[in-house]
């Protein structure tokens, strides 16, 4: 995945716990606040989330929400306007991911109170408001679901399967049935204080926490984005996918794999390891993913490893599970152009295994020229992504 025309993202979308838009949220990131508060989920109880700002906002569920208002920042972001931004819309595709589907409206839509109330011409499922006509595509790979979109878009544009793509994921998990199911596993976080819940590569770690959003991102040749007067904010210059074919939950402990997969999208990418200035990590804040995934980057860059800025952004906005990929590279990108590596919030007590620079409880200027965001999913879904600073 990489090489041949160059593709960039021209616009972002991004919906948070810490915000509407990509603006508010990048804002908060840069300050070092929390999303997470304690909500509570009918049947469960209270637990601590970093649930939509637009909680309450759709008549059946909060992707009706969230989806509409990442894809009107994006195309607005990139220029993109009534006319497709002179794209025939036959050549521009739609690829947005979500991990489970709507469950919460379909929940909601199997209660027999609410069946009685369904208007004349049933539920509202899907919303499109675009005419995209090309090639489109829901990929659904666990947790590293957004980012799976946002390098399958990226390709089909490289290939010129299509001249547009509109790529990335969208998730609203706070259902009973999925809490529940995520406490059975004992991976959920709990704390006296729910800002400091979520601890990534803390020794006193406990699980993360559900949060839901959407990122969504416009993607294109960088030469046609220039002639048609849009602003490039950086290059997806190439990325890798991978297979763990361990566990259908736990992550191989071996980092031989991941490592490898972090080499074979940076070689795709024209990019040299010694290159890397910033990487956003998965960061669940569990005991398997954060010794697997610094002793990845370890094994991958060698030395330069020391030299490398690394940020988890779930103990800021959340797991947003299928859309967790799509939104911390969307945070990614906004470290790029800022040059400003996030903070890893609750970095308290690094454990010992997590011998990285982890960016600990605030960020930092630094010029950011190639940047890494990857994704473990559950079922041994593997990604990384290359991003490059675009002049």
């Amino acid at each position: 995945m990489g090489r041949g025309p160059r593709v960039v993202i021209s616009g972002i979308g991004l919906v948070t716990g810490l915000g509407p838009d990509a603006a508010s949220t990048w804002s908060a990131v840069r300050e070092g606040r929390c999303g997470l508060h304690l909500v509570d989920v009918p049947g469960v109880g209270p637990v601590i989330a970093c649930p939509s700002p637009l909680e309450g906002t759709s008549d059946l569920d909060p992707t009706m929400s969230i989806q509409p208002r990442a894809e009107d920042e994006a195309l607005d972001s990139a220029r993109v306007g009534a006319d497709l931004g002179g794209y025939r819309p036959e050549r521009v595709a739609a690829l947005i991911g979500m991990s489970k589907g709507r469950v919460r409206g379909l929940s909601q839509a199997t209660r027999p109170d609410w069946l009685e109330s369904w208007p004349g011409d049933g539920p509202r499922l899907t919303r499109s408001r675009r005419p995209f006509l090309g090639p489109s595509s829901a990929p659904v790979a666990a947790c590293a679901t957004g980012l799976v979109a946002v390098l399958q878009g990226a390709e089909m544009v490289r290939r010129g399967d299509c001249d547009m793509a509109l790529a990335g994921a969208v998730d609203a998990s706070l259902d009973p049935l999925l809490v529940a199911a995520f406490q059975n596993m004992k991976v959920l976080a709990r704390h006296d204080d729910a800002t400091r819940a979520v601890r990534p590569w803390d020794r006193d770690r406990r699980g993360f926490v559900i949060g839901e959003g959407a990122a969504l991102f416009v993607l294109e040749r960088a030469d046609r984005a220039l002639a048609r007067g849009a602003a490039p904010l950086v290059e997806v210059a190439g990325g890798a996918l991978g297979s763990d074919a361990y566990h259908i939950t736990d992550l191989n402990p071996d980092p031989a794999n991941l490592a490898g997969l972090i080499g074979r999208a940076l070689d795709n990418a024209g990019a040299k390891p010694e290159e890397v200035d910033h990487i956003n990590v998965h960061g669940t804040a569990t005991r398997s993913n954060d010794p697997l995934e610094c002793r990845a980057i370890r094994m991958a860059f060698g030395a330069h490893a020391d030299r490398i800025s690394c940020s988890a952004s779930k103990a800021q906005i959340g797991h947003l599970l299928g859309a967790a990929g799509a939104a911390e590279l969307a945070l990614t990108c906004l470290a790029i152009r800022d040059g400003f590596v996030p903070p890893t919030l609750n970095l308290d007590d690094p454990d010992p295994a997590c011998d990285l620079d982890g960016t600990p409880h605030e960020g930092r200027p630094r010029d950011v020229r190639v940047a890494l965001k990857f994704s473990l999913g559950f079922g041994g879904h593997l990604a990384v992504a290359v991003l490059k600073r675009w002049d």
